[in-house]
Order: C-alpha cells, then structure tokens, then sequence
C-alpha cells in the first residue's frame, strides 16, 4: 500500500503531462539505464589512463535547457565509488554478458 500511492500520484501527474512536457522531463538528465558498463578515462596521448566498471547502473550528464550535454559524466563504480570525469575524454562500453 505505501508503494501503490506513490506509483498512482506519480501516474497521474505524467499523464496530466503533455507529450512534450514528459519529454523534457525524461530528457532533463542523459542517463544510460541497467547495463554493465566499462568506462574508460583517455590521456592527451590516446592511452587509457583508468578504467571503471559498472554493473547494472547507469552513468548520468547534465543537459542546458538548449539540449546541449555540460561537462562532465557521473556514475558509482564498483572500484572507487562515486566518480565525475569529462565527457570529452571518456569512452563508455558495454560490457557483453
């Protein structure tokens, strides 16, 4: 019962929702859901300088109002915890099981 309202104000606010206002909703935070992940820090060089890995998470990005991605991914590894590392220095793999 304590999980069923929640689910029904939360129905029932989306669907008050137009499509394009659940859209922004959903599309406020990149995220990249439930997969095993390997994520790889890359040097000025092109060597892999660390490599996290994820299992069953998801790495999240902020977006600007314009759409456009900002700085940074963050994501909770199994290594270390929680890390922030730059979008433009990152290569995101998925780990085949």
């Amino acid at each position: 019962m304590r999980l069923l309202i929640p689910l029904l104000l939360g129905t029932l606010l989306l669907a008050a929702c137009t499509e394009e206002e659940r859209n922004k909703l959903f599309k406020e935070a990149d995220n990249i859901l439930g997969k095993d992940l390997k994520i790889s820090y890359v040097a000025d060089n092109g060597q892999i300088v660390k490599t996290w890995t994820i299992r069953d998470g998801k790495v999240t990005t902020h977006k600007t109002p314009k759409g456009a991605v900002s700085g940074y991914y963050y994501f909770w590894s199994e290594e270390t915890g929680y890390v922030q590392i730059p979008i433009l220095r990152t290569i995101i793999e998925e780990i085949k099981k």
